[in-house]
């Protein structure tokens, strides 16, 4: 439990997007299905980070392992 953060910042898609930029970074390999799905697959409910690909102002930093997956 000690570990569980104690607060945490929580927001809509429709506030994330208004947003003028979105810096997203996966550094860790667990990410990496996630990460090939929100980039590589159509914008659905099922993917709610794919919603991120129709945000103008979004950069994506990704490391070599979260990144392996992508083609």
């Amino acid at each position: 439990m000690e570990d569980v953060p104690r607060r945490a910042i929580s927001m809509l898609v429709k506030q994330i997007m208004k947003t003028k930029a979105i810096i997203r970074s996966v550094l860790v390999l667990r990410k990496v299905k996630e990460v090939k799905k929100s980039v590589e697959e159509s914008v659905s409910t099922r993917i709610p980070e794919s919603i991120l690909q129709q945000h103008p102002n979004l950069w994506l930093y990704l490391d070599k392992d979260s990144a392996s997956l992508l083609n």
